[in-house]
């Protein structure tokens, strides 16, 4: 694939992530290729930011932005915004209607929250002990 997740966005860098649910999150992904499902690379001479995005289930036009993440050395660069810009555009393109964005509401998470502020997302809806029990 050329990058490793894992030691992207698991806990070898960014720590959002543990590395196994990044495996569950390939493995549709790897067993079908043709699948809707996308990855995207940052690639600076090595693996700096991913996202992956894929239809929501049981909707029509909806997708689901699983994780974007750029490694800490290369925050605030501009990097994550031009991903979620690709991300949106590669979905106008092909005429889907909605993008959702989760992330959770825990004091560590304002930075991505803040993130997706300053890209023009606001919150819809909060769904407690979603991720689980207290958060």
């Amino acid at each position: 694939m050329g990058i490793a997740p894992a030691n992207l966005v698991g806990s070898d860098a960014v720590g959002l992530f543990p590395a196994d649910m990044l495996d569950e999150m390939l493995a549709d992904y790897v067993t079908n290729p043709d699948s809707s499902d996308s990855w995207l690379t940052d690639d600076d001479n090595g693996p700096v930011g991913i996202a992956y995005y894929a239809p929501e289930r049981l909707t029509d036009g909806t997708y689901n932005l699983y994780l974007i993440a750029i490694h800490p050395d290369r925050q605030g660069q501009g990097r994550g915004a031009a991903l979620l810009r690709y991300v949106e555009q590669a979905l106008r393109t092909r005429h889907e209607r909605l993008l959702l964005i989760e992330t959770s509401v825990l004091p560590d998470f304002e930075y991505q929250r803040a993130f997706y502020r300053r890209c023009g997302y606001v919150e819809e809806a909060r769904i407690r002990n979603f991720y689980q029990a207290g958060e």
